[in-house]
């Protein structure tokens, strides 16, 4: 449990990251405004080997403050910048207030397609996802909405 739990959300890290890196994403720049968002995220790794069925599906919600400064920074989803300097992002389009890229990350050994689209009171992003787990392909759909909620909380 604590295997699948890991990858996880190390799978959590990456796409939420995603959002924070530099280049092609200052093309994001107006797409969100400041305050509160609220985060849902579905994960389906499918079935993890030495799991029970089922055990790949993880669900979780967050809230996270949007500063005027992430927004000029182009990193609205930002929670770990870590893995964003071993990341490359490939094939960015925008097209109105959707992109599609893809993202390439070293450590760990991941590709991940993604679709994020913005509206007035946030966005909703999948992703589909393959990372070498030591050893081991793992492959993973990911759905995130992120919802405005108001001003942020002081």
């Amino acid at each position: 449990m604590r295997k699948a739990r890991f990858a996880a959300l190390a799978c959590i890290a990456c796409s939420a990251t995603a959002i924070a890196l530099a280049g092609p994403f200052d093309q994001f720049k107006g797409k969100m405004k400041e305050g509160l968002y609220e985060y849902k995220m579905e994960m389906d790794m499918g079935q993890v080997a030495g799991m029970p069925p089922g055990m790949g599906k993880q669900n979780m919600s967050f809230q996270h403050c949007v500063t005027q400064q992430d927004i000029e920074r182009g990193e609205m989803g930002k929670r770990d910048n870590k893995r964003s300097e071993k990341c490359e992002i490939k094939n960015f389009n925008m097209s109105g207030n959707t992109a599609t890229y893809t993202m390439v990350c070293k450590e760990p050994d991941m590709t991940a397609d993604n679709r994020i689209t913005f509206a007035s009171d946030g966005f909703k992003m999948d992703m589909k996802m393959a990372m070498n787990q030591r050893g081991q392909m793992m492959n993973m759909n990911q759905h995130m909405e992120g919802k405005y909620l108001g001003p942020c909380k002081k």
